[in-house]
């Protein structure tokens, strides 16, 4: 039997309803806080009810996303940022397109970034919505296996003597060699 998780009851803090949500241990690493108070931005309680397990969701998928890119990965960092942005209600575009934004829209990307217990601004966020995630560069070694996975198809009902699966395995150490720069 599944246990059914307790709904997030909204808090009245003044005039205006906020949740709380504790951090959990998994997700110290990236979150310095231990629990965080988000405003669910009205003063109804059947509004506030209706948000608030979508604004704790949002949270849950941001702690997620940010220990995805906790990594000194690339092609990860950049899906994370990518994946933050979108849990934020942003795009991710580059830093050079978000500084052509117009001024309205670059102020709301700016003030959506969260704060450390500190009070500086969260490094995750800023890559994800301020767009200082770099997109990372292809290696030949990826583009070559992204082939292989765009053109599977074209391999089915080969031979064995074929069959191209044997060819990507061989030369492995050559690629190496090609993506970091040496000459075979």
């Amino acid at each position: 039997m599944v246990a059914m998780a307790k709904p997030i009851k909204p808090i009245l803090r003044g005039t205006t309803y906020h949740i709380k949500k504790r951090v959990p241990p998994r997700s110290s690493s990236i979150e310095d806080r231990v629990e965080m108070w988000v405003s669910l931005n009205t003063e109804s309680l059947t509004e506030a009810t209706a948000k608030a397990q979508g604004v704790c969701d949002t949270m849950v998928s941001a702690w997620e996303a940010k220990l995805a890119g906790d990594t000194k990965d690339a092609q990860a960092r950049f899906k994370t940022a990518r994946d933050l942005a979108k849990s934020r209600g942003f795009r991710f575009l580059p830093i050079d397109r978000v500084a052509a934004l117009p001024a309205d829209q670059l102020l709301e990307r700016i003030e959506a970034v969260g704060r450390t217990r500190a009070g500086r601004p969260d490094r995750f966020d800023m890559e994800a919505i301020l767009g200082g995630a770099a997109r990372p560069k292809i290696t030949v070694s990826a583009a070559l296996d992204l082939f292989w996975t765009l053109a599977e198809e074209r391999t089915w009902g080969k031979s064995k003597d074929q069959d191209l699966e044997e060819w990507p395995q061989e030369d492995n150490q050559e690629l190496h060699r090609l993506d970091q720069g040496y000459s075979t």
